[in-house]
């Protein structure tokens, strides 16, 4: 009788083992389905080009010409990919409104641009892989702006029969990623709503500086962060930070910060209106 009990006691532990190990397993797997969903939801709204070139898939590529190109302000040829194929092969467009989302182009160098998805789409735009004019042995030619030497690669986004003075279009060198954000993750996070003339300053801000600069986190990387968590207008006077937007090359030696010739005073001083305001609007 006594070894009858020890075998069921024995039996009942292996049956209790069995199933918590079952459980462990059915955990694991409900946690990597979710990993795996929530990876997938997450890489559907992003492009990494690097990623694509190195897995051979941006070599079905053909000539694109753009007549006035503004970074090489000049006719150039360029092997490229239409944008609109990788969006649509690499991302959930298909199922988005373009209309509620700005699409971000991300550059190794901090540069961060973004436009209106739907405009974007509207276009001829296009990811250049290479440079068909430059150098014997190069990939691309060398970009000179304000005097630095600036890396065109490993990607660079085009247009054709966009006009080069047509400021409401982004050209980004050194392009690496691609994201479609959500314009209440993004835009509406940074824009007033509630102040009229610092919407005016706010559309100058991103017209010219978001490209560089971010307000509460959102925007480029390469040049300082302008209002979290300390705001720019509270450590710089008034006077001396206008005329360092207008002229960074006057305060600073060798500044990365180019002068903005298509802004004027009046649209300096509601930049700034724009950054006060939102020193009251802090993440």
């Amino acid at each position: 009788m006594h070894k009858l009990y020890l075998k069921l006691v024995a039996l009942l532990f292996l049956t209790l083992a069995s199933c918590q190990q079952q459980g462990k397993q059915h955990k694991i797997v409900a946690e990597n389905t979710t990993n795996a969903s929530t990876k997938q939801i997450v890489d559907s709204m992003s492009i990494d080009l690097l990623a694509l070139q190195q897995e051979g898939k941006l070599k079905n590529t053909h000539l694109v010409t753009v007549q006035d190109d503004p970074v090489y302000h000049s006719i150039k040829r360029y092997q490229a990919v239409a944008l609109s194929k990788l969006l649509s092969s690499y991302t959930a467009i298909k199922t988005i409104d373009p209309k509620n989302y700005q699409i971000v182009f991300e550059c190794e160098d901090g540069y961060k641009p973004m436009m209106p998805l739907q405009k974007i789409m509207d276009s001829k735009a296009y990811v250049a892989v290479s440079d068909i004019d430059a150098p014997k042995g190069q990939l691309w030619s060398e970009i000179i702006k304000d005097g630095h030497e600036m890396k065109a690669a490993p990607f660079y986004l085009i247009y054709e029969a966009v006009p080069a003075n047509e400021t409401d279009y982004k050209w980004p060198y050194n392009l690496v990623k691609i994201q479609l954000v959500n314009n209440s993750l993004n835009i509406a996070l940074i824009a007033p709503k509630d102040d009229p003339k610092a919407q005016a300053g706010f559309d100058l801000f991103d017209k010219n500086c978001v490209t560089c600069h971010a307000i509460n986190k959102i925007g480029g990387t390469m040049g300082p962060e302008l209002n979290y968590p300390k705001s720019v207008t509270e450590y710089w006077k008034k006077d001396q930070l206008k005329k360092f937007i207008q002229h960074p090359a006057s305060f600073r030696n060798d500044v990365k910060m180019p002068t903005l010739t298509n802004i004027t005073p009046r649209d300096i001083d509601q930049i700034f209106y724009y950054l006060e305001y939102m020193s009251y609007h802090k993440i």
